[in-house]
């Protein structure tokens, strides 16, 4: 298309840079050597595109001013392009055809700073610049074979990868070091998600602290929150997932918590379990935006006589407004028959489950009813993981001391850190959500209320995972304690019936299921 008739041509300079290093050339440098080179042609009428931080290398990731400066050459702006060498603007065969493609038609020269023009509209240009690109493309596959040994070697070492340290440490030299503030605040964060806290909440308390994310130094926000949280590094472990821009299968990078861990030999801000634990409960209560439930019971709660979730709702009656807990049958059995199970009043059931509840961790065996009946045997698995890890210390050092092959140690560490892995999710279930239950149990009932929704419902769904709602019946209504069954991790029903009073309540509860053929477990 040609260029609008008062619109003259454009001489383009292209600058690039992936990242700023010791060998690199900037970008002022870079323009400085493109600006002369106008100068002594008697380009005067420039225009500058700047790829900061951009690989030219990987198809994928789009280059901003590259698509612009393109688009202006399809559209007759551009006289010639003026770029420094030609690795500067195209690494890969594929993308100089499309430049050839898109240069041709107007016949727009290149010109490189550091070299000589490259003819793109002649046959021998063209051979010239495939056979430059055939060079430029064999060395960044090479750079990419060196950086992947390196890393290798580094991690088979327990060294960190990367060049932008994890939060909680600086970097320096290869080496990570602890940052007391920034440690401190990472073990505050751990215990305020297992006492059921928000990443939102953990967040704002970093930003207000004065932390940032240490690549971008912006202020926390909930995403990069849980990356700093579910980051093995501050365990003292670390993850490897070898990619490379030539296999693009080997790309597809799994969650750092689904990943194989290899320990480092930096000092960790928290310990093993703790971050398990801490993963576990980040990946698993994930929910959509705008889904936050307000109130204790809903979705936890379940009718007695269907099993179904109970919903939590409003109802009016005489100008009175309250909240109640209802399950509707969508399928009745008979004709006519009435869909709703119960509708009934919620406060006076969310204060006696909260008062089984409190009572709970006043009692001298809490822990007793943490953990299900049976479960995996916990020293053993402890002193296996222990074994195990000192294994893999063995075998790092074997290789180091060259007593092993490479091979070798990728077999033997790939066994190890799968066993490990089972082992740490066989325990997720049982020791960490006891520890954490036992953290953030709360001493009295003042410290409940003062509790966030979303904690209580924490503590709920771990000491009193099935609560069941039956339909009062009579009228006048029974006590709620009547129609509604709390039971704990091993199956008990609560309170316990140890004195005569619970006794003669377990009688009450027993006849009233039974009015609906159901049994207490």
């Amino acid at each position: 298309m040609p260029p609008h008739p008062e619109q003259p041509r454009v001489t383009a300079i292209y600058l690039r840079l992936s990242k700023l290093t010791d060998r690199s050339v900037s970008l002022d440098a870079q323009l400085a050597e493109c600006m002369a080179l106008c100068e002594r042609n008697g380009w005067a009428n420039v225009r500058i595109y700047r790829d900061e931080s951009r690989t030219a290398s990987n198809a994928r990731r789009k280059r901003a001013a590259y698509e612009q400066m393109l688009a202006d050459v399809r559209a007759g702006l551009v006289e010639r392009i003026v770029c420094r060498d030609d690795d500067r603007l195209v690494r890969q065969p594929i993308e100089l055809e499309g430049l050839i493609n898109t240069l041709e038609p107007g016949s727009v020269p290149v010109w490189f700073a550091a070299g000589s023009e490259l003819d793109l509209t002649t046959s021998r240009g063209r051979e010239n610049a495939r056979i430059r690109g055939a060079i430029a493309r064999g060395e960044v596959e090479r750079k990419s074979e060196r950086q992947k040994s390196s890393n290798r070697e580094r991690v088979t070492k327990g060294k960190p990868l990367g060049t932008v340290r994890p939060f909680g440490y600086t970097y320096a030299a290869g080496k990570l070091t602890v940052v007391p503030e920034e440690a401190e605040a990472i073990r505050w964060a751990v215990e305020h998600v297992m006492r059921g806290g928000t990443v939102s909440d953990v967040a704002r308390e970093w930003t207000r602290r004065g932390h940032t994310v240490p690549k971008t130094k912006g202020p926390y926000s909930w995403p990069s929150a849980k990356g700093a949280l579910t980051n093995p590094y501050i365990c003292g472990h670390l993850q490897y997932q070898p990619t490379t821009i030539l296999s693009p299968e080997e790309s597809k990078r799994v969650p750092v918590w689904k990943a194989e861990l290899i320990k480092g030999t930096w000092e960790p801000i928290i310990s093993r379990e703790d971050w398990t634990t801490v993963v576990q409960v980040l990946t698993r209560t994930r929910s959509k935006a705008g889904n936050y439930v307000k109130y204790l019971g809903a979705g936890i709660f379940v009718c007695g006589l269907c099993g179904g979730k109970v919903r939590s709702g409003w109802t009016t009656v005489k100008g009175r407004k309250f909240r109640n807990y209802k399950c509707v049958d969508s399928k009745p059995v008979t004709a006519g028959a009435s869909r709703m199970h119960f509708s009934l009043k919620a406060d006076p059931i969310d204060d006696y489950v909260t008062d089984v509840l409190t009572s709970m961790l006043q009692r001298e065996d809490f822990a007793d009813f943490l953990s299900p009946q049976e479960g995996p045997d916990r020293p053993a698995l402890e002193a296996e993981r222990k074994e195990l890890e000192e294994e893999l210390e063995a075998l790092t050092a074997s290789y180091g001391l060259r007593r092993i092959r490479l091979t070798q140690l990728e077999t033997g560490t790939a066994a190890i850190e799968k066993r490990l892995t089972e082992i740490d999710e066989a325990l997720a279930g049982t020791v960490e959500q006891e520890e954490r239950a036992a953290r953030y149990a709360p001493a009295s009932r003042e410290q409940w209320e003062n509790s966030t929704i979303e904690q209580q419902r924490l503590f709920l769904r771990d000491l009193l995972p099935v609560v069941r709602i039956f339909p009062a019946g009579s009228n006048p209504a029974p006590s709620v304690p009547v129609y509604v069954h709390a039971y704990d991790r091993r199956g008990r029903l609560r309170p316990l019936p140890v004195g005569p009073d619970e006794v003669e309540m377990f009688q009450h509860q027993e006849a009233h299921a039974g009015r609906y053929d159901k049994a207490i477990d």
